[in-house]
């Protein structure tokens, strides 16, 4: 017995064009707390008399605190309105980032800033099952590129007037009021446009009394994920990827290491944003032709020339001395190009070998929670470090020797990925968990 697989809904291409545009604008979201932080932290640092490590703790707890977060959402996603969880968590929480500009202390910032990003923390797993309803295997390399590539141009582009506000004694303040501000909108936004694919044939709410029945389909659904071979060796290899660190510290290193002020250095945030659009989109696009010719091995392929390529761009951008902003901004363009090849490669590899049903909780896993812990990790390990070795040497093991390693360990996903995304494509065995889906449908 097996199981169709769930086509994804189809929409006139305006109508799938609103909905990238508002799941772009949810993922960015977080991605914009961030770059408020990575931008105004020289700011913050001499207002509050922190040290490198500082920074390393805020993002480290930021990501970390999605450990706990991510699943939960995506089981109220599953539970309730997709479209409704995400506005929440990804747009009306952005109250706490307000709350966390208002703070009067390093300890009470921090707090603020890790129950707001508690709630972005469920965005990008929600953002990225509807995305899969919404496009067929063939395009998703694509889809998925231009919503990364949204969010690093937002990202890019804030970036720098972001630095404008360091010209400001509070500028740090500003940033983050503003910033969830425009999240609060973001969410109004979702409510009125977003069309969920689910909404047509979504199953009755859950009752109270089916709660129990829910947890163990949930635990039913990590099983069947850890069963998947290329879904267990995408968490090891998404748990010892560094190369996230290098935008949350590449202000302050060329601050601290290279003398250039913060408005200075932000200047290379809009190429690397740009950067990153190309590989995203480009990428994206050339992701989904080398997958049509080689589907057995071309998004493997593809995930190891990233890396590599991620490694040697870092090595010549942190440890060689330039003299001049626009270099760097070059070399920070190319950078991101790289970093943009990621997303539009691992994303697909889960959409693959995982079916429909599970992919919000897919992503929740890996993005939200392997990914987020080892960014929180590496994190503390760069601030940490930068306190004792300087930060360009912090950079060197975490963006350049690490994910060289990362790139080459990669090629063991090539056997289990062939039969992994086969073994979806030909039709799931009937096992529990698509029973119980079904009874419930």
């Amino acid at each position: 017995m097996t199981t169709e697989l769930a086509a994804p809904t189809q929409f006139p291409r305006s109508r799938r064009g609103k909905n990238l545009a508002l799941l772009t604008g949810s993922t960015a979201m977080d991605n914009a707390e961030s770059s408020v932080t990575s931008v105004l932290f020289p700011l913050m640092r001499e207002a509050m008399g922190l040290s490198s490590a500082a920074l390393g703790t805020i993002v480290a707890v930021a990501k970390a605190v999605g450990v706990f977060t991510a699943i939960p959402w995506a089981f109220l996603a599953r539970r309730y309105s997709r479209k409704s969880v995400l506005a929440i968590c990804s747009g009306f929480w952005g109250v706490w980032v307000i709350l966390a500009g208002l703070s009067g202390s390093f300890t009470q910032f921090l707090v603020l800033y890790a129950i707001g990003a508690a709630g972005f923390a469920g965005a990008g797993s929600i953002a990225l099952s509807i995305l899969g309803d919404l496009y067929e295997d063939a395009r998703r390399g694509r889809a998925t590129g231009l919503v990364y590539g949204g969010v690093a141009v937002i990202t890019g582009a804030t970036a720098p007037i972001f630095g404008l506000l360091s010209r400001f004694e509070d500028g740090w303040r500003y940033g983050y009021i503003i910033t969830g501000a425009i999240c609060i909108a973001i969410g109004v936004l979702i409510m009125l446009f977003l069309d969920d694919p689910e909404s047509a044939d979504a199953p009755a709410q859950t009752t109270t009394d089916d709660l129990g029945s829910k947890a163990r389909f949930w635990r039913e659904g990590i099983r069947e994920l850890l069963a998947i071979k290329t879904f267990r060796y995408l968490l090891v290899q998404r748990a010892f990827s560094g190369q996230n660190v290098i935008m949350s510290f590449s202000i302050v290193f060329l601050v601290e290491e290279h003398g250039f002020t913060t408005a200075t250095a932000s200047i290379i945030a809009p190429p690397f944003a740009i950067g990153y659009l190309l590989g995203t989109f480009v990428g994206g696009r050339v992701n989904d032709a080398v997958h049509v010719k080689r589907p057995r091995n071309g998004r493997i392929i593809m995930l190891q020339a990233s890396q590599l390529g991620f490694a040697a761009a870092a090595l010549i951008a942190t440890q060689i001395s330039w003299n001049s902003i626009g270099v760097y901004a070059v070399l920070f363009g190319i950078v991101g190009v790289l970093q943009g090849q990621v997303p539009v490669v691992n994303r697909p590899i889960i959409m693959a070998v995982v079916r429909p049903e599970l992919r919000a909780l897919a992503f929740a896993v890996s993005v939200s929670t392997v990914e987020a812990l080892a960014y929180a990790g590496y994190a503390v390990l760069v601030g940490t470090l930068g306190d004792r070795i300087g930060l360009q040497g912090a950079l060197f093991i975490v963006t350049v020797v690490l994910t060289t390693v990362n790139g080459v360990a990669s090629g063991a996903l090539y056997r289990p990925y062939a039969r992994d995304s086969a073994a979806l494509l030909s039709g799931p065995s009937a096992n529990p968990l698509h029973e119980q889906n079904a009874l419930r449908h």
